[in-house]
């Protein structure tokens, strides 16, 4: 009986992601994000495959091989360098985006929002553009990557939009060795892309995500990106940044014709004797020019 309700349960899947790739038109995409290899095996079914692999709860070692391709053919398409996955993802989420439009309420704001989070390669020594990277949770360096990632969000709906895996722009930093670079190639951008500041970075994610067709009105991130040149960047890509300003004695703010650092202005603010009619703590609103 178990292997009934499998059976079962992996044709309801297939059946999902079929109507899935029908509804967001995934063929055309494909053609749009410079897939090159040269074999009779379509894209399409090596990603629905892989699709149908991570609904199983299931890894590419674990998983059983299609009986058109072998699981080596899978790790082969994912590692093609010529393939343009940040594309790939922009156009995904476009197209989703596009189907939610319709119920999602017009009053909404559509935000793109911007993270990191460490990924350690602790017992690597010769991966590509391996780095020393600093963990802020435990104030170390440690070996691996930083995972820059992007999202989109109506405050009600979360979905991933673009990526990047950075190493590090200091040569004394860097562990792993780097292959060819041309920066001709979809690959040697990538590896030109990881070695940039993570708020370049970040900045040129976003633009590729509006390049895309990914509608937005706000880019949110925390105080780690919040300086003046981020929100200009921001700014000249039509859209408005939102996050908490970091503390720092070597950032001005101008107001009322007066330089103030973020901890001084708020003593600024406090000096005018403010309160709200409730009684609680007042929050501060002020016009300032970086």
């Amino acid at each position: 009986m178990n292997s009934i309700k499998q059976s079962q349960s992996n044709d309801e899947a297939q059946f999902l992601i079929r109507t899935f790739f029908k509804q967001i038109g995934l063929g055309k995409i494909i053609h749009q994000i410079n897939f090159k290899r040269h074999t009779p095996i379509s894209p399409l079914m090596m990603i629905k495959w892989l699709m149908t692999t991570i609904f199983a709860r299931k890894s590419l070692y674990r998983a059983q091989s299609d009986a058109n391709f072998t699981t080596r053919t899978a790790r082969n398409f994912l590692n093609d360098g010529r393939t343009n996955w940040q594309k790939l993802t922009c156009l995904l989420t476009s197209q989703v985006i596009k189907a939610l439009r319709p119920f999602i309420d017009s009053r909404r704001r559509l935000a793109l929002i911007i993270d990191d989070s460490l990924f350690a390669r602790p017992y690597a020594k010769k991966t590509e553009l391996l780095a020393r990277v600093y963990d802020h949770d435990k104030g170390v360096y440690v070996r691996g990557y930083r995972a820059l990632t992007l999202g989109w969000s109506d405050a009600n709906t979360f979905l991933p939009v673009n990526f990047a895996l950075m190493s590090s722009g200091k040569a004394e930093n860097q562990l792993g060795p780097c292959l060819k670079n041309d920066q001709r190639t979809l690959a040697g951008q990538r590896r030109n892309q990881a070695r940039t500041k993570m708020n370049e970075a970040a900045v040129d994610l976003v633009s590729q995500a509006l390049q895309n067709g990914v509608p937005a009105q706000y880019v949110l991130f925390d105080s780690w990106y919040s300086s003046p040149k981020m929100f200009d960047l921001i700014n000249q890509l039509g859209l408005d940044g939102v996050g908490m300003l970091k503390r720092s004695k070597k950032v001005y703010y101008r107001y009322r014709k007066r330089l103030y650092s973020v901890k001084t202005l708020y003593q600024r603010l406090q000096t005018e004797g403010r309160k709200s009619k409730e009684g609680a703590t007042y929050q501060y609103s002020c016009v300032v020019e970086s």
